[in-house]
């Protein structure tokens, strides 16, 4: 399981619009929608064309983020910040890969989905970094 392959399951299943809904405005069955957005599925992936029309449908770009992260570049400038609030916001985001991972440890195996749910986190913390880095230079 990849970056990809969460952030699809995560736009179909955690959408304010249900799974049904999303497969009828893209003209195709539930069950399809529900296999293509399977991480498990080996076969039947979606479609860029799907994957671009279900983040029109459901507003969560998390499928285009997903493709930044694994390709390693990013339209978003980092927005400047004050370096206090970067500070704390760096600091909230470390947390919440601490916690994360804590959770995922705590019955003492460290599943896939898990490791997709701690690699969000640590991802968000980088980006925080990221911010940070910009907010330390940008200070006077």
């Amino acid at each position: 399981m990849d970056h990809v392959d969460q952030a699809v399951y995560d736009v179909i299943h955690n959408s304010d619009i249900s799974t049904k809904d999303i497969a009828q405005r893209l003209g195709m069955s539930h069950q399809v929608l529900i296999n293509k957005a399977n991480p498990q599925q080996e076969f039947h992936k979606m479609t860029l064309r799907e994957a671009l029309a279900i983040q029109l449908i459901t507003g969560n770009h998390g499928i285009h983020r997903a493709v930044e992260t694994e390709l390693g570049v990013s339209e978003n400038k980092p927005v400047l910040k004050n370096l206090l609030e970067s500070v704390l916001v760096a600091s909230k985001e470390h947390g919440d890969v601490v916690r994360e991972v804590q959770q995922a440890m705590e019955d003492g195996r460290f599943t896939l989905r898990e490791k997709e749910k701690c690699q969000k986190e640590i991802d968000d913390a980088m980006k925080a970094l990221t911010e940070l880095r910009q907010a330390v230079i940008s200070h006077r």
